[in-house]
């Protein structure tokens, strides 16, 4: 059961302030963690959230304030100090270490050793045992860790922190990587922490998961605390002014007008695996068609299938009207198909690369002259880049700057340029503003309803269900690989959209 004593404060920090140079990162922050809670700290990218923690986790001395520990007042000069007082970090990037046995990476840093200071491997097999059976391996103890699966290594990374008994476990973005399943099983574990009175501060971007998991919420924003609320006492639209400081409709641009009734993709009882059973709908030109769901319902699965970048089991795809083989990205593209995809450094762009090679790379025909062989035409190669550059306001010093070097909005509007350069029709847009600051979300959402404008069919995956309410037509919610339901986007509402795509799942 919850603990529910709310004067059974932990931890608590009082006027945090940090300055980096030129930077206020954060400005008088109080924050408090009670006995037995999961307390959800969210913000946008760069609102402070990071820095607060770090502070805690003795990374960061701040510039003012104090850090409470029941009421006493401490000082964490190093992560090791913080560890000592019952604090413990599981980082978004977890630290593994590959080359290690599972027992090895449990215990890093705290080994048994004999008098010899040889590290005694079956003593530190059996300590195993005496880790609370929180969240069980089901693995050997001496297997590498480069062997574990995702799910495996975050078993492992906090069984680590759990061998160390601490009062307070902080988790980053924890499902970033997990699939639903896995993410439930991550959801049982925070509860059974619970039962055993620890706290989790629980950093996520994900509205959905601090909604499902969480008993209060606190909001920074450009360096200062919004508040703190309750989270059965408030909901996701409230949540959003609290981190945006206006009303969800204010955050998108218009709506683009009602779609064409020609039919521009059709998807028949396509299918893979367990991942994708029997989708079928239809996409029309100038729609823009939401796909929610919780993580692992299967949506990035059926985006890379239409793509060709996955291979499908059975179904059928049309292409305004016409049936295609799709086998691979060539194919897509070749069929008008573009996926921006939601790793865009990994699978969007060439980094190495620059601007101007990044735009043409999926449609070289139209830069390539003949001279007996094929060579890019620079001169042509330019003459078509540069009003694509200058119409979508990509902020770069020439056409030859590396893609790498540009921010993570310019890096998402380089990849959208791409897909303008080959004349795709149908764009699939997976997680189009992860990691994206809010003024260039808004850039992003315009050319997404300037594209249904000019009549291109939009497929629109997005974790962030205020873009799917904010820009979507229709939304379809997936769940486990099917349609759940399909929802008209004008009347439905943020609150109506978390409580379908939770469901039952919501109870814990």
């Amino acid at each position: 059961m919850q603990v529910e004593n709310e004067q059974e404060v932990i931890l608590e920090t009082r006027k945090i302030i940090m300055d980096f140079p030129g930077q206020r990162a954060l400005e008088g922050v109080d924050f408090d963690i009670r006995r037995g809670e999961v307390h959800a700290l969210i913000g946008e990218n760069g609102a402070g959230k990071s820095t607060l923690v770090k502070i805690i986790a003795g990374i960061y001395t701040p510039n003012g304030g104090e850090i409470l520990m029941e009421g006493k007042r401490v000082h964490f000069s190093s992560p090791e100090e913080s560890q000592s007082h019952g604090l413990a970090f599981i980082h978004q990037e977890l630290h593994v270490i590959p080359h290690l046995s599972v027992a090895e990476n449990i215990f890093l840093g705290r080994y048994p050793r004999n008098r010899f200071g040889m590290v005694r491997q079956k003593k530190m097999e059996d300590m195993v045992q005496n880790i609370p059976n929180v969240l069980p391996m089901g693995v050997d103890m001496g297997l590498m860790a480069n062997r574990l699966s995702i799910i495996q290594q975050w078993k492992m990374v906090i069984n680590r922190a759990l061998g160390q008994d601490p009062r307070i476990i902080f988790m980053d973005e924890p499902t970033s990587s997990l699939t639903h399943d896995e993410v439930q099983e991550l959801f049982s574990a925070i509860q059974n922490l619970k039962l055993m009175g620890k706290s989790i501060v629980y950093i996520s971007h994900r509205l959905e998961e601090v909604f499902q998991i969480a008993d209060r919420v606190t909001v920074i924003k450009d360096a200062k605390k919004v508040g703190t609320t309750k989270v059965r006492e408030t909901d996701m639209a409230e949540i959003y002014r609290m981190m945006l400081g206006r009303e969800l409709a204010e955050a998108f641009p218009e709506k683009a007008p009602a779609p064409r009734p020609e039919i521009s993709l059709s998807v028949k009882n396509l299918s893979q695996k367990e991942f994708v059973k029997e989708i079928s709908f239809d996409l029309y030109q100038g729609e823009i068609l939401g796909i929610a769901g919780l993580v692992g319902s299967g949506r990035t699965e059926l985006a890379r299938m239409i793509f060709g970048a996955d291979c499908k089991r059975k179904g059928e795809i049309q292409v305004e009207g016409k049936t295609v083989e799709i086998r691979s990205p060539k194919e897509a593209i070749a069929q008008g198909i573009a996926l921006v995809p939601e790793e865009r450094r990994s699978e969007g762009l060439v980094l190495t690369m620059d601007v101007k090679q990044n735009i043409t790379i999926a449609r070289l025909s139209k830069i390539l002259r003949w001279l007996g062989v094929p060579h890019i035409s620079r001169r042509k190669e330019k003459e078509l880049c540069e009003p694509l550059v200058q119409s979508m306001s990509i902020k770069t010093q020439n056409l030859g700057q590396r893609a790498e070097d540009l921010s993570g909005g310019n890096q998402q509007k380089v990849v959208l340029a791409k897909w303008l350069f080959s004349q795709s029709r149908i764009f699939i847009f997976d997680e189009p503003t992860r990691g994206i600051d809010v003024g260039a979300k808004f850039a992003i959402y315009e050319l997404i309803v300037e594209l249904a404008r000019k009549g291109a069919g939009i497929l629109l995956i997005s974790s962030d269900l205020t873009e799917i309410v904010g820009l979507a037509h229709r939304i379809l919610v997936m769940d486990q690989g099917d349609i759940k339901t399909i929802l008209d986007g004008q009347t439905t509402s943020l609150s109506d959209l978390l409580q379908i795509c939770l469901g039952e799942r919501n109870k814990f």
